[in-house]
């Protein structure tokens, strides 16, 4: 008998669903950045899972004895994933929410708003833009 390695499907499959409640913890408190963080582990884990799953598929399936733990896996894994979909699209709403928020205000008191000159502090108040004139006679 060989040691599951993390190319496994049931490893795999785990080691995803763990991943996706954890994001989806951080998706449900609306901790984008840090749920973000999580991005490049869970783009490992997904082609962890993949890899598995058809290293699975070309060497014959699943033996009998592990499929009704796979079935339960796989449950896991859509379950997950569903709530990971709807989370994520609320977080990208409310973000976008809040984005539309600061633009209303900027353009309703534009002379007001606060500007930032090239070294990052605030610019100070702001001159009419350079004009010429000239006339014939």
């Amino acid at each position: 008998m060989t040691t599951p390695s993390i190319d496994d499907l049931p490893t795999a499959s785990a080691a995803l669903a763990v991943l996706l409640e954890q994001e989806n913890r951080l998706l449900e408190a609306l901790d984008l950045a840090a749920a973000a963080a999580l991005l490049p582990a869970k783009q490992g884990a997904a082609s962890t899972f993949l890899r598995a799953q058809s290293r699975t598929q070309s060497s014959g399936g699943i033996a009998p004895a592990g499929r009704a733990a796979m079935t339960g896996l796989a449950a896991r894994l859509r379950t997950l994933a569903a709530e990971n979909r709807r989370l994520l699209e609320r977080g990208l709403a409310a973000q976008g929410r809040v984005i539309a928020v600061i633009a209303r205000a900027v353009r309703a008191h534009p002379a007001t708003a606060p500007r930032y000159g090239a070294s990052g502090a605030l610019a100070g108040p702001r001159t009419p833009a350079p004009l010429a004139i000239s006339a014939r006679m």
